[in-house]
């Protein structure tokens, strides 16, 4: 006769799979892992498609329930956006100030602070607001993440 532990773990439901079915409504890229589309459920794409953050080809039911927790998924992420902003050049509408006053807004709205936050983090909300100046408008203003950063850290 099984134990009484046994038994327990056999018939206890496990909460992990209730949970990664409910988080699998978003479709995050296996890539950048940054958000694609909301509400796609399971097995998504039905069709490859590239992602718009990092360009890259996102198979047939290769999209993440959600974003990795994997360690430098997301500065691998960043290398990717950093390196299109600069091959694509700056569209020349964002000032210094506007990059710096953009970033700030960003940083204050995730709660936290200019000189901490990270580009895949302004990019998901820069690809979501045209009134943001792009991560290609951020290179041609300060030539790098870190100097925009500090600078919208710094008092005007």
């Amino acid at each position: 006769m099984p134990s009484a532990s046994t038994t327990s773990r056999v018939t206890r439901p496990k909460s992990g799979r209730r949970s990664a079915a409910k988080a699998a409504d978003d479709g995050y890229c296996p890539h950048c892992h940054l958000l694609i589309e909301r509400r796609v459920g399971g097995d998504w794409p039905k069709e490859p498609l590239r992602c718009p953050h990092c360009r890259l080809l996102v198979g047939t039911g290769r999209a993440r329930p959600t974003p990795s927790a994997e360690p430098g998924a997301r500065g691998s992420a960043a290398g990717v956006f950093a390196h299109e902003a600069k091959r694509n050049g700056a569209d020349g509408d964002a000032t210094k100030a506007d990059v710096r006053k953009a970033i700030r807004d960003v940083a204050e709205d995730s709660g936290q602070r200019p000189e901490r936050l990270l580009m895949v983090d302004y990019q998901q909300r820069a690809a979501d607001d045209e009134k943001l100046p792009s991560l290609s408008d951020v290179f041609a203003a300060y030539g790098s993440w870190k100097r925009a950063r500090r600078a919208a850290s710094e008092s005007d």
